[in-house]
């Protein structure tokens, strides 16, 4: 009986130890603790003590929560000093633009004779030199007033001098406040103390024509004229009468006329320069939404083209239908600001297909930090320092903010180089995503694992 005892204890192991076995190959498609429970109840079904399957206890081990291990202080350190290098960085690329701004080398017209515009040029740089100035012109002669007019138009200069061919004329000055309203304000300053220059210079002349007159008269003339009143009071009353003039004529200032003027709706302009930074960070947004929210290249770049197509036409539908900032062309200003959205969110889905999450700061850096600060929204590009204007241009709220502001108030106007600006970045993001779809096979990011790798996984467990 004893040894009928001892087999039938010796069958019931190594039943339990095949059970085990089996329990261990499914260990990647069953819970540990699942495992264990089946163990104990077929132990307890043979009457035997329950026998811990082999590698179990290592499984429960492996799947249980582990308190994290503490950063350690050297890296909080550490990257404390990074943010806050990061938020200088940041303060620094908005304020730094501003604080550099200076006017200087704005295009401006002059119609006058050869003679007039030499002489007008160097008062003008001494007046300007006299008060610690830098004269901020560059000043072009032209010889008709609808010459200066076409150049307007076509953003070759911001305003003219019109200067008066008579004595009986006044000096017009020609603006365009939907170029910049900063600039025009400083031409109407300029033509105002042009004029007010003129007069101060006319009330001395005939200031001292009068004494110079009364001086070289004769005593017979002297007499003449106080025995006859009526001389005396009409040589009075002319000289008064210049006097007089060239008081009126300070006083009035020069014809102010503004070529191309900004939209009722807008009249300060700063609509348009409002709008640039929504476009950057709206850019930005997608791009990001993008590249966490869908997998598979092909479905990204259909993601960045319904959200272009589709966010442009709402933006357009704000900045034009609803509050009248930029009067465009409905289809031209749409495909200006879809182009724009299309730039940004091709290329920080690109990057971050290319290179994973860090390129979504790669992207955010070069539009936001870098394009934005330099892109000419809040003051004309010539008032940038060194050639950070023209290289603001280059990027894509520099020519969105350019094309936009054109096709709103500058038909007339060179349209090429900011549509090919805006065209190439779509093209480099596209390049980006096509490059980080042949990298990661199509299915993951860069460091994450491909679906041919993730199908491996089970296997290899």
């Amino acid at each position: 009986m004893a040894q009928e005892h001892t087999h039938r204890k010796d069958v019931s192991a190594q039943q339990q130890r095949d059970a085990a076995a089996q329990q261990h190959e499914e260990a990647t498609h069953r819970a540990p603790e699942s495992s264990s429970a089946s163990s104990q109840t077929s132990s307890a079904h043979d009457g035997a003590a329950p026998i811990a399957p082999v590698g179990t206890a290592a499984a429960i081990s492996d799947d249980a929560p582990s308190k994290p291990a503490p950063t350690p202080w050297g890296k909080a350190v550490g990257l404390g000093l990074i943010a806050s290098a990061l938020i200088t960085v940041v303060l620094l690329a908005f304020l730094w633009p501003t604080y550099e701004s200076k006017a200087k080398d704005v295009t401006v017209d002059v119609v006058a004779s050869q003679s007039d515009f030499e002489d007008f040029t160097q008062a003008v740089g001494d007046a300007a030199e006299k008060n610690g100035q830098d004269l901020p012109f560059e000043f072009t002669r032209v010889d008709d007033r609808s010459d200066a007019v076409t150049h307007i138009k076509e953003r070759e200069a911001y305003g003219a001098f019109v200067l008066p061919a008579s004595k009986d004329d006044k000096l017009e000055v020609l603006t365009a406040s939907a170029a910049n309203t900063s600039v025009s304000t400083m031409l109407g300053q300029t033509g105002r103390s042009i004029v007010a220059a003129q007069t101060q210079a006319g009330l001395a002349q005939a200031q001292e024509k009068t004494t110079d007159g009364s001086s070289q008269q004769s005593g017979d003339q002297q007499t003449q004229q106080a025995s006859d009143p009526s001389a005396m009071q009409e040589q009075m009353q002319n000289q008064l009468g210049s006097i007089i003039g060239a008081a009126q004529a300070g006083l009035q200032g020069p014809t102010i006329t503004d070529v191309v003027p900004l939209s009722d709706d807008d009249p300060q302009g700063a609509g348009l320069a409002v709008a640039s930074l929504p476009l950057t960070i709206g850019g930005i947004v997608g791009g990001s939404l993008m590249s966490f929210g869908l997998k598979g290249s092909w479905r990204r770049l259909l993601g960045v083209v319904v959200y272009a197509v589709v966010g442009g036409l709402a933006m357009v539908l704000i900045l034009d239908a609803w509050f009248g900032f930029a009067p465009a062309p409905a289809v031209e200003l749409w495909a200006a600001v879809t182009l724009s959205l299309a730039g940004t969110v091709g290329l920080i889905v690109g990057l971050n297909s290319l290179i994973g999450g860090a390129g979504i700061g790669v992207g955010a850096l070069i539009t936001m930090l870098i394009g934005n600060p330099i892109s000419g929204a809040q003051s004309p590009k010539e008032f940038l320092p060194g050639p950070f204007g023209e290289i603001g241009q280059l990027f894509v709220p520099g020519a969105t903010g350019t094309l936009v502001r054109d096709l709103s108030y500058f038909p007339d106007a060179s349209l090429v180089q900011p549509w090919l600006v805006l065209g190439g970045w779509v093209v480099v993001g596209l390049l980006l995503i096509i490059l980080g779809h042949h990298r990661t096979g199509g299915h993951a990011h860069k460091g994450e694992p491909s679906r041919r790798d993730a199908q491996q996984e089970p296997a290899a467990a």
